[in-house]
């Protein structure tokens, strides 16, 4: 007996309004009726995306099974959730899932979701992490079943200069949070313990400035960010170990931003560890602080590569 092929169908949303998806599944999986396939439907924006430990898994809600334990995968109106598309596509390469198409694997990871799929399973420390739709992040704090634990960290996948990044202590919190918040895409990150945090500036494939930020008190906020208030001054690329200038330089050129890239890091002030945050591809220059030796960083470097003379 030939054994049946499990196949998941992805596509942006668990539903349409209008039916629309739920008739284009109901098309394909009929006509599959015949072949040795079970076609199972699925959602981009509502996958369970945690990293924990590094290490990372992707679970799809509609089924309640990992990626991984299909057969093939098929992504068919997937535009709309790219960011979980390119996450997905990467999980699957990774675990030798066929899939189509690679194209996926050329998106840039334009938000937290797909830089965070694109650095988890490498050598890369990153918090630990949980992504879904605001539906299924209400429904997963609010039982036994979280996979994390409060306090956390809740910010928008495609926030910028801390904003919508919000220290949250309990399910009350998180739910008037993803209530206020209805059309954004949160990401869930457990929340480390710190006195400051540094935007490291990379260029071409080497730490050139490292910006320490520090906030100027617990009490009004746990954002490091200079946009926010805290404090940023150059301090000497060795005050991070060559361990974590590597790990930095591996997150950049991981996400092809080797060449330019700020990334941000933070060190757990309980256990030394450090964690990348994220990986900049646009970090600001011409503004915040230290401005006069970031645009120098930067002006180096476009000597460098265009061969232009130095005074």
């Amino acid at each position: 007996m030939v054994k049946t092929k499990d196949i998941l169908v992805l596509f942006s949303y668990r539903n349409h309004k209008y039916g629309y998806i739920e008739m284009l599944f109901e098309r394909l999986s009929t006509k599959a009726n015949n072949r040795s396939l079970a076609l199972f439907r699925g959602s981009l924006n509502d996958l369970h995306i945690l990293v924990k430990d590094n290490a990372l898994s992707i679970t799809e809600s509609l089924t309640d099974r990992d990626v991984r334990s299909f057969d093939g995968i098929y992504f068919e109106l997937w535009y709309k959730s790219q960011q979980q598309a390119l996450a997905v596509a990467h999980y699957a390469k990774r675990h030798t899932i066929p899939f189509f198409s690679e194209e996926l694997l050329t998106l840039p990871a334009m938000t937290k979701v797909g830089e965070i799929a694109v650095l988890a399973d490498n050598t890369i420390p990153i918090p630990n992490t949980f992504i879904s739709s605001r539906r299924e992040l209400k429904k997963f704090f609010k039982s036994k079943k979280a996979p994390l634990s409060f306090p956390l960290i809740v910010k928008a996948a495609d926030g910028y200069g801390g904003k919508n990044n919000h220290l949250v202590h309990d399910y009350g919190q998180l739910k008037a949070i993803l209530d206020e918040h209805k059309h954004i895409q949160f990401v869930v990150q457990e929340f480390i313990p710190n006195d400051c945090d540094y935007r490291c500036l990379v260029f071409g494939g080497d730490v050139k400035l490292v910006l320490q930020r520090t906030r100027g008190s617990d009490v009004d906020t746990h954002l490091n960010n200079t946009s926010q208030g805290a404090e940023g001054k150059v301090v000497p690329v060795d005050t991070l170990g060559e361990d974590v200038r590597a790990d930095v330089v591996a997150a950049a050129k991981l996400l092809g931003r080797g060449a330019f890239a700020g990334v941000d890091l933070i060190i757990n002030t309980e256990t030394g560890a450090h964690s990348i945050l994220e990986v900049n591809q646009t970090p600001q220059i011409e503004i915040g602080a230290a401005v006069d030796e970031k645009m120098d960083a930067l002006l180096n470097y476009m000597e460098e590569i265009s061969g232009a003379d130095h005074e």
